[in-house]
């Protein structure tokens, strides 16, 4: 028969894995939102410096041709923090000021399909989407693995792939070809516009998906940053 001490040392045990039991639950949900929060913060920054980055060769390397080719390199190297892998899109579009959102229809469902452009997009025409279309470039994870010149003995030299600076109807960034980005501070190559219109906004969206350690709470979110800034004027 037990003593009256071991009576109590039972009930005291019994307490203690109650109140173990009633604790733990919060603790816990306190700890992994704390862990899924600062990973969330961390990828949030990683978008925002992404988009950063992107823009600051967007306005550097203006209207080259190989212009978005290097704004890629530039995300590329922004979300490594992240991995690449967890880009869902990166847009380079035309914006129209510094406060200029992304045009709905660049990210929206088939937004992202590699159509013939426009019997107008010509390389003489600076706004070739003349009819209202919005200018946009889509990039996917896919498309950074494209090359800018073929160079199948790897010494830096070849010929232009088509990939970028508009060479075929199948260059990635024909949709709105670097070449006719504005890069003057006067004058225009859209006589719509009149002189004095100075540089282009160029605009970059970029669009992650962010998985949550646990799954406690949810499984993945869509984090997304965009970046307006004008293109460096070319010296004359």
């Amino acid at each position: 028969m037990p003593t009256p001490d071991q009576e109590k040392s039972g009930r005291e045990r019994g307490t203690t894995l109650t109140e173990a039991a009633l604790v733990s639950l919060p603790f816990f949900l306190i700890l992994f939102g704390i862990l899924e929060m600062g990973f969330l913060f961390r990828n949030y920054l990683t978008t925002a410096n992404t988009a950063g980055e992107a823009s600051r060769a967007a306005s550097v390397f203006g209207s080259a041709e190989d212009a978005d080719y290097q704004i890629m390199r530039s995300a590329e190297h922004g979300i490594a923090a992240m991995g690449l892998e967890n880009l869902e899109m990166m847009v380079v579009f035309r914006a129209d000021g510094p406060s200029a959102v992304v045009p709905p229809s660049c990210v929206t469902s088939g937004s992202q399909t590699r159509t013939t452009p426009a019997a107008n997009n010509t390389d003489d025409e600076t706004h070739p989407a003349a009819d209202g279309t919005a200018e946009c470039n889509v990039y996917l994870p896919g498309d950074f693995a494209l090359t800018l010149i073929d160079d199948p003995d790897g010494d830096g030299i070849g010929p232009p792939t088509g990939n970028f600076g508009c060479f075929t109807n199948f260059s990635a960034d024909r949709h709105w070809c670097p070449l006719v980005r504005d890069d003057a501070i006067s004058g225009s190559a859209d006589p719509t516009l009149g002189p004095g219109d100075g540089t282009d906004y160029v605009g970059i969206y970029v669009q992650v998906n962010h998985r949550f350690l646990t799954g406690f709470f949810q499984s993945t979110t869509t984090l997304t940053s965009t970046k307006i800034v004008r293109i460096e004027p070319e010296r004359n």
